[in-house]
């Protein structure tokens, strides 16, 4: 039995548990790329490897540059141009589409996601999605930025 907790006790010996609070890590949308759909309506499609409790959806976040879409966000969801409220955890192998624009309405063969009529997306300018988790601070992962074409 002692050999055992001194086993224990070696292995032991190099885990460390810090005191510091750190937040969990959000994963970021992969591979963003805009396609446009119909007149003034793009399709926003990426990966997601959403497994954190608390997941709620995305925001899209809008901006001239891709440098000004790397300033984190404040905290609540009004923050996004638009948001895609979910309840379910994405496994990292499925295609996420959101539509953006007027004619939003799904009609990317049905594989859209959440369609956003209310937001307006031109052409030059860059768009960001970010994965949301409902907790006190840091409720952004970073953005997963493109160009519109």
């Amino acid at each position: 039995m002692r050999k055992i907790l001194v086993i224990v006790s070696l292995v032991c010996s190099n885990c460390v548990q810090s005191t510091k609070e750190t937040q969990e890590y959000i994963n970021a949308p992969i591979n963003l790329s805009a396609a446009l759909v119909a007149t003034q309506t793009y399709a926003l499609s990426f990966y997601s490897d959403n497994r954190e409790g608390g997941f709620a959806g995305y925001g899209v976040f809008t901006a001239a540059s891709a440098a000004a879409l790397d300033t984190y966000p404040a905290d609540d969801t009004t923050a996004a141009t638009g948001f895609c409220a979910s309840g379910t955890q994405a496994n990292y192998s499925t295609r996420i589409a959101i539509q953006a624009g007027p004619a939003a309405a799904g009609i990317t063969t049905g594989t859209s996601f959440c369609d956003l009529t209310t937001v307006t997306l031109s052409s030059g300018s860059f768009v960001a999605i970010r994965a949301r988790v409902e907790r006190a601070t840091n409720t952004w992962s970073a953005p997963s930025k493109t160009q519109i074409p």
